[in-house]
């Protein structure tokens, strides 16, 4: 709304200028040039009315600084992206380090509980391993048949299990808790990749805005003259 007040008084000033330059030009050659330059002013204010603010913010959420690229802040564009870059490694970072604690968790019991299991990392069969209750597969399916949970029990020979020590048993939950770790902190990493698209995607429209409003909201008055014909004339022109 402010954009289009200033644009209207700007007009309102050019028409006003109509009247007033012939009389100090000495003809209508002056009146006629102002309204050739009015009209074009108002041409290029229909034409010209800036960036669409979605268009940036979609850049943004899809790939964070590219918004801003579009609206020529390479500077912030840059730190977005950086951001966002580093954000991604460290995602990739934790994850795979975690899979690769799993995977040495899973290689330690095969050694020092005898298991041949094959059920992926994240199953709950490697935790009940790390249980402290329980030092083999007998006394855990001995614990399901308690309870009556019948389909818990694990009857396949692989997945039988007999740890050497409650030494080995704790060092085991002690190399699953660390892989743990790093999976949550892979998951929090991921939850910031998410936020920092979000903030981007914000902060872009706002952005847009604002360059809208730099770029063609500040009016500017240029004398024009023309000496071989002796007139006299008026630009606005909507920039910096």
């Amino acid at each position: 709304m402010a954009v289009l007040k200033k644009k209207s008084t700007a007009t309102v000033f050019v028409a006003i200028l109509l009247f007033c330059i012939p009389a100090l030009s000495g003809g209508s050659s002056a009146s006629q040039e102002i309204l050739l330059d009015l009209q074009n002013i108002q041409r290029v204010q229909q034409e010209n009315r800036g960036k669409p603010d979605w268009a940036a913010s979609g850049l943004n959420l899809l790939v964070p600084g590219a918004g801003y690229l579009y609206l020529g802040e390479k500077n912030t564009a840059a730190a977005f992206f950086t951001t966002d870059l580093v954000i991604f490694g460290s995602f990739l970072f934790t994850r795979l380090t975690s899979t690769r604690r799993y995977e040495a968790s899973i290689g330690f019991a095969r050694i020092y509980a005898h298991t041949q299991s094959r059920l992926p990392y994240d199953h709950a069969y490697w935790s009940y391993l790390s249980n402290r209750n329980f030092m083999n597969i007998n006394e855990l399916n001995w614990a399901f048949q308690n309870n009556r949970e019948f389909d818990r029990q694990f009857i396949e020979p692989s997945e039988f299990y007999s740890w050497d020590s409650p030494e080995a048993r704790d060092r085991y939950a002690e190399m699953r808790r660390e892989a743990g770790n790093w999976r949550t902190a892979s998951t929090l990493m991921l939850g910031t990749l998410a936020l920092n698209r979000l903030v981007s995607f914000v902060s872009a429209r706002v952005a847009t805005r604002r360059y809208n409003d730099r770029m063609f909201s500040a009016p500017l008055l240029a004398p024009t003259a023309d000496l071989e014909n002796k007139s006299v004339g008026v630009v606005v022109v909507w920039g910096r």
